[in-house]
């Protein structure tokens, strides 16, 4: 499984260490500081209150009101925007 560090002031996702900066942060809630998820357990990180457990995907959702699928989802979208403006200054 696949370790995720989602930073929203950074609005930097990480897989497995590697962070892809840009990413959509859009629908989390405003105090959210960071999640960090080992595939099986991890935590919420708020700004002023005290961190979440959370346990599995479902819990993610619920907490942030965004689940890591599509934030998943909105980092492969950033790797393909990164990649086409890359393409896109080759062929200029």
């Amino acid at each position: 499984m696949s370790n995720y560090t989602v930073i929203k002031a950074d609005t930097a996702i990480y897989k497995d260490g590697e962070g892809i900066l840009g990413c959509d942060m859009s629908g989390l809630p405003d105090d959210f500081w960071a999640l960090q998820w080992d595939g099986t357990n991890g935590h919420v990180e708020w700004g002023s209150q005290p961190n979440t457990s959370v346990k599995s995907k479902s819990e993610i959702e619920s907490v942030l009101s965004v689940s890591l699928p599509t934030l998943i989802e909105r980092r492969t979208a950033r790797i393909a925007e990164i990649k086409a403006a890359a393409k896109a200054a080759a062929n200029e």
